[in-house]
């Protein structure tokens, strides 16, 4: 059984071969190489035996590809944040940051039950604003959170 490696060799060396062979796919990926200036060649060229193969829609694919890892190498994800972020008002995180919390087990713990409570209450109903888990955590945390 072949390796990742093994196969990401083959798909560069077909995609040269298909390159050398048409005149067409040369002047793409000339096009392509300068339109997305972040991807690497040999990124570009393993496309193009590797995206939509058999199909006639081989060139908008191929385009659309290196598009896309143009796109992703300009446009890095997000830094992670932890789950609990998204409740944190600007004066919740003056008292302490979701990471310092996440660490500190028992008063992690004592929220997750207050969420858990707060989740009961609407269990039958819609799901509750937002707003309400932010107001309820910036509470919490003014009583247990440590300095205020």
């Amino acid at each position: 059984m072949p390796t990742v490696e093994e196969i990401l060799e083959q798909q560069y060396k077909e995609g040269k071969k298909i390159i050398r062979l048409s005149k067409s796919s040369q002047q793409l990926l000339e096009e392509l190489k300068k339109e997305c200036p972040h991807v690497s060649e040999r990124d570009i060229i393993s496309l193009f035996k590797s995206v939509a193969a058999g199909t006639k829609m081989v060139d908008p694919a191929i385009i659309a590809s290196a598009h896309n890892m143009e796109y992703n190498a300009t446009h890095p994800p997000p830094k992670q944040k932890p789950w609990i972020d998204i409740f944190f008002t600007d004066s919740a995180r003056k008292i302490i940051t979701p990471k310092k919390l996440m660490k500190n087990k028992k008063l992690y713990a004592n929220l997750i039950d207050m969420i858990s409570s707060l989740e009961e209450k609407y269990d039958d109903k819609d799901v509750p604003d937002i707003a309400i888990f932010r107001r309820r955590l910036t509470t919490f945390l003014k009583e247990f959170g440590g300095k205020k």
